[in-house]
């Protein structure tokens, strides 16, 4: 067989930015190449601003729970492998389990996922000192305009001056402090794929298409009322009468002279307010299919049928499945800035996210392995793992 020779092009890059694309000669950083944000100064408000819309909102919350809901457990490879665990690498497990109990852990969830909508999802570890560990004491979300990545597609710090966000180099951020989450990243892309770019133009539409709608139903689905005058009113008689017509739909009660009609006039029905409530329909079932990819779980209409439910049930747990694999991601760089804090180089656990029963069910073979072992539990621990009342059981 023919020896291989390196040459320097099998190991560094050939297609660059510096070579097809010049703006990279003269700025180091990445702009977001998002149309909707570039039409609006990128400003990321614009999208916040959509999750005041019920349907998105809704569909969002029911994207986020199938994470949510999941219970954690921490995990060491030694574990899967049937093998015997170092004192240290336990210590450790339960130090860090004691790090996830003392946050929100569901609102650490929701700030990760915040990916998927936004494109990307920053969270920032502050630390305190414990004796001699290093843990963390809170764990925030921050706004993704504060940050900007540079042209080797590392997030930085951006520049922020006189109420302005500066389009230049940005700041290096430092060792440990952040966790950077990117929902389907690119080369050209770092900034990700945005969920609620592709519900912008749904929601607003939606939104115009119901004010029209509520317009028309104040213009014409109520009924109003008929004055009838006698040709001798003169002008200034017809603008009272009008005044007092107006006055009784406010006050729904009048008196009135003897000689003067009323009639309360019934809205005759119109089929363009189904047209409203169709368009209404069809924005949502797009934002519908934005987030979660159906829209039976959403919206159940009148044709829907059970094979229908069980396909998209199915698929939103497929969705569930992608989303967990990219928290679990993030959590476990978490778990490696605690590692290396304050072990070094030692074997990191990692964190599964799983279904309540599945963890009783890998939490009782991983009891009786360590049983065997002679590792004696406490009550308490039987009591917190499986959700167990004291007066339930006894340990003899």
């Amino acid at each position: 067989m023919a020896a291989i020779t390196t040459s320097k092009t099998m190991t560094s890059d050939l297609a660059t930015r510096d070579r097809f694309d010049l703006t990279t000669t003269y700025t180091n950083f990445l702009p977001d190449p998002d149309k909707i944000l570039i039409e609006n100064e990128y400003d990321y408000e614009i999208y916040r601003d959509l999750l005041m819309d019920p349907h998105l909102m809704a569909t969002i919350q029911q994207r986020k729970m199938q994470v949510m809901q999941l219970e954690y457990e921490i995990q060491q490879s030694a574990e899967s492998k049937g093998q015997s665990v170092p004192s240290t690498t336990l210590r450790v497990t339960k130090e860090l389990e004691q790090v996830f109990e003392d946050i929100d852990f569901n609102d650490l969830i929701s700030e990760i996922m915040d990916a998927i909508f936004f494109g990307y999802s920053v969270v920032e570890l502050t630390w305190k000192k414990d004796g001699k560990i290093l843990r963390p004491d809170k764990i925030t979300g921050k706004p993704q305009e504060w940050f900007i990545f540079d042209k080797n597609n590392e997030l930085r710090l951006r520049k922020y001056k006189h109420g302005f966000y500066l389009f230049e180099d940005g700041e290096k951020l430092p060792p440990y402090k952040f966790v950077l989450t990117q929902h389907k990243p690119t080369f050209t892309n770092p900034y990700g794929e945005k969920i609620l770019s592709r519900c912008y133009w749904p929601v607003t539409l939606k939104k115009g298409g119901i004010e029209y709608w509520q317009l028309m139903m104040e213009r014409y689905g109520m009924p109003y009322l008929i004055g009838r005058y006698p040709n001798t009113f003169t002008a200034t008689q017809k603008t009272e009468f009008l005044d007092q017509l107006k006055q009784m739909v406010v006050d729904n009660i009048t008196i009135f002279d003897e000689a003067l009609g009323i009639e309360l006039k019934e809205s005759p029905q119109f089929d363009v307010g189904q047209l409203y409530e169709n368009l209404v329909k069809y924005h949502n079932r797009e934002i519908s299919k934005a987030v979660l990819t159906v829209t039976l779980t959403t919206e159940i209409e009148k044709t829907g049928s059970y094979k229908a439910g069980e396909v998209h049930k199915e698929m939103l747990q497929f969705l569930g499945e992608s989303d967990r694999k990219l928290v679990e991601s993030s959590l476990d760089k978490i778990i490696d800035y605690y590692c290396e804090l304050n072990y070094g180089n030692i074997e990191r656990p990692k964190i599964k996210l799983l279904d309540k029963e599945k963890v009783i069910e890998e939490s009782v073979d991983r009891d009786k392995v360590l049983s065997d072992m002679g590792v004696k539990f406490s009550k308490e621990y039987f009591m917190k793992r499986y959700k167990l009342a004291e007066g339930d059981f006894s340990l003899q």
